[in-house]
């Protein structure tokens, strides 16, 4: 984990920053805020979803050729950005409670915060600003969107969608060093790692998703291939990823998603490092999977011998 254990202290001092402006915040929507700060701090909490987010613009600096005060920059303005993105995120998948209003108002402190940093890099008329209202509309359009349209069995990369705001750090990085040719390429690397991440958070997240009734391209795959209309139960979900084996296409897509990305040859090795990273946690799922049910099945059967008479 290279490509996060060497930017780890940077990390921490963005984290330091941040909180240390959240806590200036009106009360009780500090102590909210610095609650959510902990909470996604990759320093602080083994949550690969967040890797991304804080650290994508100390994985650019090289290929970019940003100064290191410009990185840090944009690496806390993504800070808040996600903070921001994840409070909208649990009031839509949430029922409404006396607790929106602090967590609506907390959003619009920590948006304020992101875009003060944001004009300190680039003015007002900068292109930057079109491809910021650009993410946030595929956002919009994702969150609502995903589940009407099926999103991962159309059009899987799609589902990064969700999380693509996160690319104004990348984008920005290479408008501040006018490396323009590079941003497609670029947006094209992130959206087959922000899918792949989305596959992971999937699975893991597939029991709860199915109870609350929240899109899921696991699930997705699974309804997909059943010939019943009636509605999914999580014994039919049991069934196809631990008996059938359905993880296997599902893992197979990540591969390709890697193969995708290490041919975009982006210049971004360490965004293929971490997509590594989140096939090979999936991939040893899928292995473990595979073991445990061949010796299930070999138990079963040597069970079925001990029980027949000779």
């Amino acid at each position: 984990m290279e490509w996060y254990t060497r930017y780890k202290n940077q990390l921490e001092q963005v984290y330091t920053e941040a909180e240390r402006r959240i806590a200036a915040f009106p009360e009780p929507l500090n102590a909210i805020g610095l609650a959510y700060a902990d909470k996604f701090n990759p320093v602080k909490q083994d949550s690969g979803k967040d890797y991304i987010c804080s650290l994508l613009p100390f994985w650019i600096k090289e290929p970019s050729g940003i100064r290191a005060n410009q990185c840090e920059k944009l690496a806390l303005a993504n800070v808040y950005g996600m903070l921001y993105f994840f409070i909208q995120d649990d009031v839509m998948d949430s029922k409404p409670t006396s607790r929106w209003k602090e967590k609506l108002a907390l959003g619009n402190l920590l948006q304020l915060e992101m875009f003060s940093l944001f004009r300190e890099l680039f003015p007002s008329d900068s292109v930057f600003w079109s491809y910021y209202h650009r993410y946030v509309t595929t956002w919009a359009d994702s969150v609502v969107n995903e589940d009407r349209q099926d999103y991962f069995m159309n059009e899987p990369i799609r589902t990064a969608g969700k999380a693509g705001p996160v690319k104004i750090a990348s984008t920005g990085a290479l408008l501040l060093s006018g490396r323009t040719e590079l941003i497609a390429k670029l947006e094209r690397a992130i959206d087959i790692v922000l899918m792949t991440l989305q596959m992971a958070d999937d699975y893991a997240d597939w029991k709860e998703d199915l109870a609350d009734g929240s899109y899921n391209g696991l699930l997705a795959m699974i309804n997909a291939d059943r010939p019943s209309d009636s509605p999914l139960t999580e014994k039919d979900a049991e069934n196809a990823i631990y008996i059938r084996g359905c993880l296997k296409p599902y893992v197979q897509l990540a591969k390709d998603n890697h193969a995708l990305i290490v041919a975009l040859e982006a210049g971004a090795e360490e965004l293929v490092e971490f997509h590594g990273f989140i096939l090979n946690r999936l991939d040893q799922l899928c292995e473990t999977m595979e073991l445990n049910k061949k010796l299930l099945l070999k138990g079963g059967f040597n069970h079925f011998l001990a029980t027949q008479s000779i």
